[in-house]
């Protein structure tokens, strides 16, 4: 048998030790057939798979996935083979007689009773350690065989275990208590379409697909010279061009395992000697917790931008009026209201969508086992790299600082932006995605730039034309960022953010800002976090933060940051 589907389907439905609807049976997915190596930096595809474990290594559930990315082990990053496809496999290989209810281990086995047609069982087992398999059926020890009446309904506590021939009870009521292999309680039953029976989990990845290029970028201290690029503006499109600087300098000998007095020595005597440039760099002090992060998420916005990037003074550049003047008028208007430092048009934005692994039974993110897919003792990712278009929203760095302060927080006195992003970035310590006990200050950081992401993505998406849910978030918490690309299931891309960026942002910020801001579900919403799916959540492909860290009161009402008072 051989059946088309979509690579996109394919990546989100059939996935290794997945199982699906197929012309009318139930199969699972044994392998990917030769599928093709993917070239993705190593480093960023670790970095990215440690970001989207954190709820499971936190839990010590990853199956010990964290060890190995952070002993570097290389990850095997693959996609679909359009020629070869997937091999399934009938599963479970219980056939039900629909004559007299016996079951078979095959579908054409010829039943007793005379009975020619048989239809395959739909339930299986699994446990949260990762183990599944084919309930267990007890058959009658006189005659050899069982048989199952079905009551109608999907609740397996309903059917009926017996001996066809004899018609004896094989069970008090329903399948009887199977243990799991792993010693750690029973198997638990459903329906094989079940979420709980297999929960893929995916990390995103804003990587250049070329690795030569992302080597040039890390190169030479990329990282910190990345993060003075953020800092100056992103002025340029290219934070490694010019002269080596003082941070890259220091941040390329740290690298190195000089010590930290070592590297600055150094990079000062190179200042001296005129060998590198003297400008900035050097003062800016991170706490280890974070450096690594606030470097990674500078140099995806590099790699964001790498494409190809459209401000919207590029666009006031190349027109005439009466463009012109809607784009020097209403668009630099609306943007200041919206508090917004600029928004830019990404028209060629590079994502991977990687498949790391699979959970089953509890859904809450850390609470099951987590299972890495791993193919002749290697990890493997299965994946799928796409530019689409996407749209870049770079929130204003001192109104962030004064809404902040408004909430309470202890900051320094600042003068610029330049100055406002380095006290964030050296004060704040930013929640993983299931956090519970959080720095006050990132956490309301993350709320503010989260909440921001959700209420553009849900406004967005009528102005371009495009389902809420093909539309999807990036955040670059660390410097006030966030993107809305289009999360693309074919082989094209509508263009419906370049639509608005080119004749209706205006009309779109305004929105955003003055539209409506109540939720239908209130007052229960304002009592329960200010958040639900009637004002501000938004479905799994589009928020890989399940939804948390959102709150209305971030942006609207006294103290929220779209307030004109505020």
């Amino acid at each position: 048998m051989k059946v088309e589907r979509g690579a996109s389907q394919i990546l989100f439905g059939l996935l290794p030790g997945q199982t699906a609807d197929l012309e009318g049976r139930i199969w699972k997915v044994a392998q990917w057939l030769d599928p093709m190596p993917m070239a993705l930096d190593q480093d960023a595809v670790r970095r990215a798979l440690l970001g989207a474990i954190t709820p499971w290594s936190a839990t010590k559930n990853d199956d010990g996935l964290e060890r190995d990315l952070r002993s570097r082990i290389s990850v095997e990053v693959v996609e679909l083979n359009k020629h070869r496809g997937v091999l399934v496999e009938p599963f479970p290989n219980q056939w039900r007689c629909k004559t007299c209810g016996s079951i078979a281990r095959s579908r054409d086995e010829r039943c007793r009773c005379g009975g020619t047609t048989r239809a395959q069982m739909q339930f299986v087992t699994y446990h949260t350690c990762g183990a599944s398999g084919e309930p267990y059926l007890p058959r009658c020890k006189a005659h050899k065989a069982v048989a199952v009446r079905l009551p109608g309904t999907a609740t397996a506590r309903e059917l009926r275990i017996f001996c066809p021939q004899c018609q004896r009870p094989l069970t008090p009521g329903g399948f009887p208590f199977q243990p799991c292999n792993c010693g750690e309680g029973g198997m638990s039953l459903t329906v094989h379409r079940a979420a709980v029976v297999f929960s893929p989990h995916f990390a995103v990845l804003v990587n250049p697909p070329d690795p030569t290029e992302a080597a040039r970028l890390r190169a030479g201290g990329g990282g910190a010279r990345a993060l003075e690029w953020v800092l100056d503006g992103m002025t340029s499109n290219d934070p490694t061009a010019g002269r080596q600087t003082v941070a890259g300098l220091v941040e390329t000998l740290r690298l190195a395992n000089l010590s930290e007095e070592t590297a600055q020595r150094m990079a000062q005597e190179a200042v001296t000697r005129g060998e590198i440039d003297g400008h900035g760099g050097a003062e800016i002090v991170l706490p280890d917790t974070t450096r690594d992060k606030v470097h990674e998420e500078a140099l995806s916005l590099a790699s964001a931008v790498n494409g190809g990037r459209t401000r919207v003074n590029d666009m006031v550049a190349g027109t005439t009026p009466p463009l012109r003047t809607l784009y020097e008028g209403a668009y630099g208007n609306s943007m200041r209201q919206a508090q917004l430092e600029g928004v830019e048009l990404l028209a060629n934005f590079p994502v991977a969508t990687l498949a790391f692994g699979y959970t089953r039974g509890d859904l809450s993110p850390g609470a099951a086992r987590l299972v890495p897919f791993r193919e002749r003792g290697r990890i493997r990712a299965y994946g799928s790299l796409s530019r689409t278009e996407a749209l870049l929203f770079r929130l204003d760095p001192l109104h962030v600082y004064r809404h902040l302060t408004s909430r309470g927080h202890a900051l320094p006195d600042v003068k610029d932006a330049r100055a406002a992003r380095t006290a964030l970035l050296q004060a704040m310590e930013l929640p993983y995605p299931t956090q519970e006990r959080v720095q006050p200050l990132g956490g309301d950081l993350l709320r503010l730039v989260h909440s921001y992401a959700h209420r553009a993505i849900r406004r967005l998406a009528s102005f371009a034309g495009i389902e809420r849910d093909g539309l999807a978030e990036y955040l670059v918490p660390h410097h006030l960022s966030f993107v809305v690309y289009a999360a693309s299931r074919g082989d094209f891309v509508l263009g419906g953010l370049q639509s608005v960026f080119e004749s209706s942002l205006h009309r779109f910020l305004a929105d955003l800002v003055e539209g409506e801001s109540r939720c239908a579900l209130d007052p229960g919403c304002r009592s329960g976090g200010g958040a639900c799916m009637g004002c501000l959540h938004l479905g799994e492909p589009s928020c890989r933060w399940f939804n948390r860290f959102l709150d209305r009161s971030e942006l609207f009402g006294a103290h929220g940051f779209l307030n004109p008072g505020t």
